[in-house]
């Protein structure tokens, strides 16, 4: 797609998960073995997420993304099952999207299970999801995590351009690094933290090299944007200071 002389090659829409048990630092009160081994959505977290799928029910993504963690599937699924028909209509499962500080005593939940409440889920091109499904980053230090992110763009680019648009659906922590790589930035010398907010949306427009605005061939559009929450969070989409 083209605008002007600018031909966008990618946007790229980076999202966090909606609120979680552990964001608010609480169980919930019938807690299940499944609660235990991956943490769930608060009912908080739920809401924002069916908002989130309302804010994109008529804009199709060529491709909806999510880690393997319970957390960022059900908030991909919210917006998938909320696409138009021409929209996506899988999730597509990457375990190299899991929250930065993993252990690899968490293989994660089997495609079974996470079928269980997200039944269009499916793993991404060349995923085999027989194996761990959680990649394990405990102890990686902040340059480890930008190859690692760096690696992801690749990875997305390789498969989707010509224009499309696709969301990743990860973490507070990882999209960082993602948001690092896309923009060139060394984590080692930022001075600011993009601070992703449960559900808040990050536009990132890649441009065919030589093509970009300003000179540039990567554009930051808008970073965390929680307008989905103005109408039930009014006090988190313009203040927001939750976790």
């Amino acid at each position: 797609m083209a605008q002007g002389d600018n031909i966008i090659d990618l946007e790229l829409y980076l999202i966090r998960h909606g609120q979680t048990w552990g964001n608010v630092g609480k169980k919930p009160a019938h807690e299940t073995e499944l609660d235990r081994k991956d943490v769930d959505l608060t009912p908080d977290g739920y809401r924002m997420a069916a908002l989130l799928g309302e804010r994109f029910e008529t804009y199709p993504f060529d491709a909806v993304y999510a880690s393997c963690l319970r957390r960022a599937v059900l908030t991909a699924n919210a917006i998938v099952t909320r696409q138009p028909a021409d929209g996506a209509k899988s999730v597509l499962l990457h375990p190299i999207l899991t929250e930065c500080g993993a252990g690899d005593d968490f293989e994660g939940l089997t495609l079974d299970e996470i079928r269980q409440f997200a039944p269009a889920a499916e793993p991404a091109d060349g995923v085999d999801l027989s194996g761990p499904r959680v990649y394990p980053t405990k102890g990686w230090d902040d340059l480890r995590q930008l190859a690692r992110a760096q690696e992801t763009l690749a990875y997305l680019r390789a498969r989707h351009h010509g224009g499309q648009k696709i969301a990743v659906v990860a973490h507070a922590a990882f999209n960082t690094f993602l948001f690092h790589a896309a923009l060139g930035l060394d984590p080692t010398k930022v001075t600011f933290d993009p601070h992703f907010i449960n559900t808040g949306v990050t536009k990132i427009v890649f441009f065919e090299p030589g093509t970009g605005r300003y000179g540039l061939d990567t554009l930051l559009i808008y970073s965390n944007d929680l307008s989905h929450l103005q109408r039930d969070y009014p006090e988190l989409a313009l203040y927001p200071t939750y976790i």
